[in-house]
């Protein structure tokens, strides 16, 4: 008999939740997606549902993606990740008309489709969420999905039918579909990074408005640009003593909300709240989990790699660089004056220039 479950997010059923439960009744040899886009923080999202499932990093399950590049939403790392996977296969739908267009697409890609398929079994799940944070976890979404056993055709003829047109439509766009090979997502990558594109970018599902309406606070707009930057720049100042009086410390404080750079919500938390961890690699080191709080002092704070060990000999009056390279992960340098004046340029560039209260300056390009 066909089994039906549904979405109503956030009141009870999430989407990712919808997700978890149709891979628990399936041992699926196929994951067919086509989402109109997807973010860093909703890739993060599914990849810890099909994780939870032994599916991403599965040798033996086909995985097949369809988004696109409309109005640049699709984050390049985000298309990265899927490329990374075993046996991933990803195509963009209208690739050469958004990239002829500045990202405007000649007919708009929209669906949210996940078809999960067996042998024998079939499951398909159509919401109103895309690949995002937002809509796999906390917006406001409803959705359907459909399980059928393909050897009942008399009794859930209706219900096979149906999922039968979906995946028939996903074969469809499939065909029309360019797969993304790497010179196809280079010129992707030089749109996505233009810094006039930066200091418009379209919002996606992730970007809420601010709640913080103190004195000097991150606006919307700012919090949009944080979260779509790949580079962040700070000056250290002096860096409290934390691991001991005569041993340099390790803790960088930041203004709050700087943590939406590193992928986190813009929520309101307690003081001295858990954010979560990052990874991070300093010249060439080998990544390793670091963690990020909101202090007591209303600041971010990031704990470092220690110094003279996995850090530099000391962070105080240093300039630290960190770039994204990847879902969670965080290359991390110092810079020079030279530098400084670089990223300054180039921050100024896309409105992400900074200064925080205590003179310190910092940005994001």
């Amino acid at each position: 008999m066909a089994i039906v479950n549904y979405i109503t997010q956030p009141d009870d059923q999430s989407t990712s939740g919808a997700i978890s439960q149709a891979l628990q009744d399936i041992a699926i040899t196929q994951m067919d997606i086509a989402a109109a886009y997807m973010t860093v923080s909703g890739i993060k999202v599914l990849f810890d549902v099909l994780n939870k499932h032994s599916v991403a990093q599965s040798g033996d399950i086909t995985k097949r993606w369809i988004t696109s590049f409309d109005y640049c939403r699709t984050d390049p790392l985000a298309l990265e990740a899927i490329l990374s996977l075993p046996k991933s296969s990803v195509r963009i739908y209208g690739a050469d008309a958004s990239l002829s267009n500045n990202g405007v697409p000649e007919v708009p890609f929209h669906p949210k489709a996940f078809l999960f398929s067996a042998p024998q079994k079939h499951c398909a799940l159509a919401g109103s969420g895309n690949i995002s944070r937002s809509g796999l976890l906390r917006g406001i979404e409803l959705g359907l999905a459909v399980s059928i056993d393909r050897n009942i055709r008399t009794e859930e003829s209706s219900a096979i039918a149906a999922v039968e047109a979906l995946q028939n439509s996903f074969e469809r766009r499939w065909k029309d579909s360019s797969p993304l090979r790497e010179s196809l997502l280079s010129k992707y990558k030089l749109m996505y990074e233009k810094a006039e594109r930066i200091k418009n970018a379209v919002p996606t599902e992730d970007d809420t408005a601010s709640s913080d309406r103190t004195r000097g606070s991150l606006s919307s707009d700012n919090l949009k640009t944080l979260r779509i930057c790949k580079h962040l720049w700070i000056e250290a100042g002096n860096i409290t003593r934390n691991r001991g009086r005569d041993v340099p410390g390790n803790q960088l404080m930041m203004k709050r909300l700087t943590r939406v750079y590193f992928g986190f919500e813009a929520t309101s938390i307690p003081e001295n709240s858990p954010i979560g961890s990052i990874k991070i690699a300093f010249n060439g080191s080998s990544f390793d989990n670091y963690s990020l709080t909101y202090s007591d002092n209303k600041m971010d704070k990031l704990v470092l790699p220690i110094p003279g060990t996995d850090g530099p000999d000391s962070y105080d009056g240093e300039l630290l660089l960190f770039e994204q390279v990847g879902l969670n992960r965080f290359r991390m340098s110092l810079g020079t004056s030279q530098d400084r004046s670089n990223w300054l340029r180039r921050s100024r560039l896309v409105d992400g220039a900074f200064t925080m209260s205590s003179g310190r300056q910092w940005g994001v390009f």
